[in-house]
């Protein structure tokens, strides 16, 4: 099939074995997605599930910088409440390793050469969940030497961690999206949060969490194009079973409206200018989670159906 290459299966970009440099409270579970894996996209991301409370790097090597601009976004796993995350984690941010601590579903803005972490999980109440959206088609990394500085509570960097309830609400992603309630669908969002690049420091990107439970077709409209490209992400929400979706979808991709149809969580990449939709949620034995990763500030989408 034509844009068969675009839907992509996580279950082929699992991270197996150890590293040297990863930490106690790093991922249970982990998939790692290059640009070479999104058809060339400046784009890499990760999810993973996390449950243990530790450093989540070798503290011999945890702070280091990037060539690229990065967000972290860490989510809960509760699809009855968007805003729980049900742990405690602390995050050094600058030169200074000024401490912030995260104790609700966030962003933090990284920006390009900026030292940052140790990042380390504090505390557990429930495992949660974690993606990475990194503004490069590979992630690179410079492990700085590990120095021992008094740390303090951060004021200078607290404008880069954006919490996402606040942050992302939902009557600014329809205004931004241009997507007005009478063309959201049945199998849409029971719960949303959507970020810009007003958002995020201006960066070219936006980005969205949700959680899913219904089927349905997503929206009114038919097909629609972006003027960016974007993916979307499909994951499940059993944090035991990373392989797990619990749902069944069907997507349109391409003028033709070939039908691509998934029950385990998978990328599918959306090409600018490339129609795709509709999107149907066939059936759901278990919420699921949902989100998209648009390599511009602004979400424009046009229907051309």
């Amino acid at each position: 099939m034509k844009y068969e290459h675009l839907v992509k299966p996580l279950r082929s970009f699992k991270m197996e074995g150890s590293s040297d440099v990863v930490g106690e409270g790093n991922a249970d579970s982990l998939v790692w997605v290059n640009g070479k894996d999104l058809e060339g996209l400046n784009l890499s991301f990760t999810w993973g599930f996390y449950s243990r409370v530790g450093n989540w790097h070798a503290p011999s090597i945890n702070p280091h910088v990037h060539p690229d601009d990065e967000i972290l976004v860490f989510v809960g796993l509760d699809p009855n409440d968007i805003d729980y995350l049900g742990a405690e984690l602390e995050i050094c941010l600058g030169e200074e390793q000024e401490t912030y601590t995260i104790d609700r579903p966030s962003a933090v803005v990284v920006p390009k050469n900026m030292p940052h972490c140790p990042l380390v999980t504090k505390r557990v109440e429930r495992p949660f969940g974690h993606y990475t959206i990194y503004l490069g088609p590979t992630y690179k990394t410079e492990w700085l030497r590990a120095e021992t500085k008094e740390r303090k509570e951060g004021k200078k960097y607290g404008h880069l961690i954006r919490s996402l309830v606040a942050e992302g609400r939902v009557e600014k992603m329809r205004r931004k999206a241009g997507l007005p309630p009478s063309m959201v669908g049945p199998g849409n969002a029971d719960s949303l949060v959507w970020l810009f690049g007003e958002d995020l420091e201006g960066l070219d990107v936006n980005f969205t969490w949700g959680f899913y439970s219904r089927p349905g077709i997503w929206h009114r409209g038919g097909a629609h194009v972006h003027p960016v490209d974007e993916i979307l992400v499909f994951v499940g929400l059993d944090p035991s079973n990373i392989d797990y979706l619990g749902a069944e979808l069907e997507i349109d991709m391409g003028s033709e409206h070939e039908r691509y149809i998934f029950d385990s969580p998978t990328a599918v990449i959306c090409p600018r200018g490339l129609p795709h939709l509709p999107l149907v949620t066939r059936w759901v034995d278990r919420p699921y989670s949902f989100f998209v990763i648009a390599l511009g500030a602004e979400h424009e989408s046009r229907f051309i159906e």
